[in-house]
């Protein structure tokens, strides 16, 4: 009896020891950029462009609005592939072999290097649909990043749905609900919080990716613009901006940052890398507070 309790505190110590050690290494990461960043950390620093700075990296407004934008723009173009997708397999697909695939592959590319999917937009997006992308561009980067988001947005939507309960769509059914009335009014409200949820988390997981974004999206000093003029190098003959132009992002500016770490301060890169990781904090943060607030008490 003494032995059999003796096991058990050491396994409970010993499970209390890494979750505290794997915190602390959160901690001391977070920590360590946080005090690298404190010298460049300024209010002008946060809320004005590159290009209004007499030099290189001393202003990130630019990539931070480049960051939401592509993050927003990623998100918009996976969530009807990633939410038909998981209705698909979910309520309509008979589970067979083909079923068990389908699965498979979603599982492959959520875990496929985002150098990989990076190195495909580069050669499909940036080279071969030059004449409609425009080269680097966001349209390629918004695109790259909805690759790299699909399957983490479809996962968690297929899991919402299949936590509704079915007596909830019987129900329905025996109403004479057709099975797209039934999935619409009844499936897809209730599995609601678990599918926003996945809609913040590839959000955040966009936000935060550098691969895509480096070799698809370009950088820019500027602001991203709203606007649409003659180019008789796209196929329509019209460059319309941002979505044809090139993007400042929070991870190029930390790369570019090291890059030219002669001429920037590395506060500068420690700064750009503590505000990526305080944005994609709060996404998560978020994305926690909707499941919370939205599941049945």
């Amino acid at each position: 009896m003494k032995k059999r309790y003796l096991v058990e505190r050491a396994v409970q110590v010993l499970s209390a020891a890494c979750a505290a050690l794997a915190s602390l290494m959160l901690f001391l990461i977070v920590g360590k950029i946080a005090v690298e960043a404190l010298p460049s950390l300024t209010w002008y620093f946060l809320t004005t462009p590159e290009s209004m700075t007499p030099g290189l990296g001393q202003g990130i407004a630019n990539a931070i609005v480049g960051t939401l934008v592509i993050s927003i723009c990623a998100t918009v173009l996976a969530i009807p592939l990633a939410v038909m997708t998981a209705i698909h397999l979910q309520r309509y697909a008979k589970e067979t072999v083909v079923t068990r695939l389908f699965r498979f592959f979603i599982e492959v590319m959520s875990g496929t290097p985002s150098i990989v999917i990076g190195i495909f937009g580069l050669l499909v997006f940036v080279y071969y649909l030059k004449p409609i992308f425009g080269g680097y561009s966001l349209i390629a980067g918004s695109i790259g990043l909805a690759i790299l988001i699909m399957p983490v947005i479809e996962r968690a939507t297929e899991d919402a749905i299949a936590a509704v309960p079915l007596s909830l769509e019987d129900g329905s059914y025996a109403l004479g609900a057709t099975k797209w009335e039934t999935i619409r009014g009844i499936t897809l409200p209730t599995a609601l919080s678990g599918i926003v949820t996945g809609f913040i988390l590839g959000f955040g997981r966009a936000a935060e990716e550098s691969a895509v974004v480096i070799l698809t999206a370009g950088y820019s000093q500027f602001m991203p613009e709203l606007a649409v003029r003659a180019n008789e190098k796209f196929l329509i003959g019209y460059k319309i901006y941002p979505f044809n132009d090139v993007i400042g992002t929070l991870p190029y500016a930390v790369y570019h940052a090291y890059e030219n770490s002669n001429v920037v301060p590395i506060s500068n890169a420690f700064a750009a890398a503590f505000i990526l990781i305080v944005i994609v904090l709060l996404i998560n943060l978020t994305a926690k507070i909707v499941l919370w607030r939205c599941r049945p008490q």
